[in-house]
């Protein structure tokens, strides 16, 4: 279970699990404009900030060529350092995401969350004439410090968080239709799912070289137990609940 941490100390090239919640359990991933905006916000924020006057068709187009790996354009994002942390994982999940990470900078963590939140939450509140807080102020985390911890951490955000999305309920009813959910997993772009399967290379994630170094190089992963685990646990949670969930 993941221990609720208000001043934890972000050693570099530790492994950590983050989740940030958006407050009174606010929907915010529910559409393609967003969700990418959320996208672009994570390679800014990394790196810097976004240029100013930014259209949102712009970040749109900009989100999804990093989806694909592919490079961008300088003029959307002002680099003002090397990147803050390595993302080793990732997942949107409607009211909150998850990162599976590492501190590129000692204690640096804190400052890319608040960066990412606070950017993302000025463009939510302008497109939909809010104000106020969007995410809770004290985001949960946990050192991961064994690699059985890291390979649950790496399913947790994978599948069982982006199959919320395909079947809410599903952990309770169980799973509809396993290919169907499968299919579902390798084609929601707003995981590393897609990654961890060789179809993508995102550059939301760390390179190839610092992966290896956290046992997490994609085509090794595609290739043995990661989809080979993906399809065992669909089929064993077809019409029947769990309760060994991670919460």
């Amino acid at each position: 279970m993941l221990n609720m941490v208000w001043r934890e100390f972000f050693e570099k090239n530790q492994p950590f699990h983050i989740v940030s919640r958006a407050v009174e359990e606010r929907k915010i991933f529910t559409n393609k404009a967003d969700c990418h905006r959320f996208i672009f916000q994570i390679y800014a924020a990394n790196l810097g900030k976004p240029a100013p006057n930014l259209w949102r068709r712009d970040t749109t187009k900009v989100a999804e060529a990093l989806l694909q790996g592919e490079e961008i354009p300088s003029g959307f994002i002002i680099i003002e350092h090397s990147p803050l942390v390595h993302i080793l994982s990732f997942a949107l999940v409607v009211n909150h995401y998850h990162f599976y990470l590492v501190a590129n900078t000692e204690n640096v963590v804190p400052l890319f969350i608040k960066k990412l939140n606070i950017g993302f939450a000025k463009y939510f509140n302008l497109k939909y004439n809010r104000k106020g807080t969007l995410f809770s102020s004290r985001y949960k985390s946990i050192s991961v410090q064994t690699e059985f911890q890291s390979e649950a951490i790496l399913r947790y955000i994978n599948i069982i968080n982006p199959l919320d999305v395909y079947q809410p309920g599903w952990r309770e009813k169980g799973l509809e239709n396993w290919k169907k959910a499968l299919n579902f997993l390798e084609n929601y772009p707003y995981s590393s799912f897609p990654d961890f399967i060789g179809k993508r290379n995102s550059k939301i994630l760390a390179s190839d070289k610092i992966l290896e170094q956290f046992s997490l190089k994609r085509d090794s992963i595609s290739e043995n137990t990661f989809r080979e685990f993906t399809e065992d646990f669909l089929n064993q949670r077809l019409k029947m609940p769990d309760e060994f969930f991670l919460e």
